[in-house]
């Protein structure tokens, strides 16, 4: 498996079992080879039922520095809320603003000491009865306020496009979308994370979005389309689009954010064989 694999980081949420104790899932990343890795929530687990259930240290960030520095690893990302925003709060209320306010400031010396790159956060969805300029406004407004907490402390906030019809509702379906709203804010510590499934399911087009945003893309999310699985079973060739990604100028990581068909070791290995190549840092 020789290649440089540094830029890929392992997305324990998707990639392995609920089942698994994410210490477990950390380890395995290691073991393989992987320098990073990310996951979604820290104070959300699996319900066993497909859903997720409030916990306190779900994922124990002190366990997870820990581990860290035992296995030489880096967390690269992690969110602030969930993407419908029915938990940690949202951008478009101000009960939701409050919520996502505390939470930021609650979570940011943790993300430091972790070394953590970026906070995903979702801006929520649309609201019957109230015009979409009016909300995105409102968003405008909410990420300019964080803009200004995260400044001169190491940390990113990235805002995601989610595609319909997987979620609807979502106030910011579009690579475009996210894009006209990072320059409306103005911002230079809010970015775009930029899942190629969900821009290929909306709009395709993935080159020329990439370099017409690529100012504010601050983390890649890699799967395969359609289905979001394997990488190397989908239609779009990623090796050839991470390139010319690195080529634009994006010098993040890519997070393999997909959900595996086969064994998780198996797959991963297939997936680093595929994407071994894609450019070290």
């Amino acid at each position: 498996m020789a290649g440089n694999i540094d830029r890929l980081s392992v997305c324990i949420e998707t990639i392995f079992s609920y089942q698994v104790p994410y210490e477990e899932q950390i380890r395995t990343c290691a073991e393989l080879g992987f320098k990073s890795y990310e996951f979604w929530y820290h104070d959300l687990q699996r319900d066993g039922k497909g859903g997720w259930i409030e916990k306190e240290k779900a994922k124990d960030l002190d366990v997870i520095y820990r581990l860290n520095q035992e296995l030489g690893l880096k967390l690269v990302t992690f969110t602030l809320n969930s993407p419908h925003c029915d938990h940690g709060g949202n951008l478009i209320d101000d009960k939701g603003v409050d919520m996502m306010m505390r939470e930021l400031d609650h979570l940011l010396p943790i993300a430091q000491k972790l070394g953590v790159l970026q906070l995903i956060t979702y801006v929520g969805d649309e609201v019957p009865g109230i015009k979409r300029s009016e909300l995105l406004k409102k968003v405008a407004k909410s990420l300019r306020k964080m803009d200004r907490v995260l400044d001169n402390s190491g940390v990113v906030l990235t805002i995601e496009p989610l595609s319909h019809p997987k979620y609807k509702g979502c106030l910011l379906p579009t690579i475009k979308d996210a894009g006209d709203l990072c320059r409306e804010v103005g911002g230079k510590n809010i970015k775009i994370l930029y899942d190629i499934f969900h821009v290929q399911i909306m709009t395709g087009n993935l080159l020329a979005s990439l370099q017409e945003y690529i100012e504010y893309i601050g983390h890649i999310h890699v799967s395969g389309v359609p289905g979001q699985h394997e990488p190397v079973e989908g239609e779009i060739n990623l090796p050839l689009v991470l390139k010319k990604l690195s080529e634009m100028g994006y010098k993040g990581y890519f997070g393999l954010e997909y959900y595996p068909l086969k064994e998780v070791v198996p797959s991963l290995k297939e997936t680093i064989e595929y994407l071994k190549d894609v450019g070290s840092f």
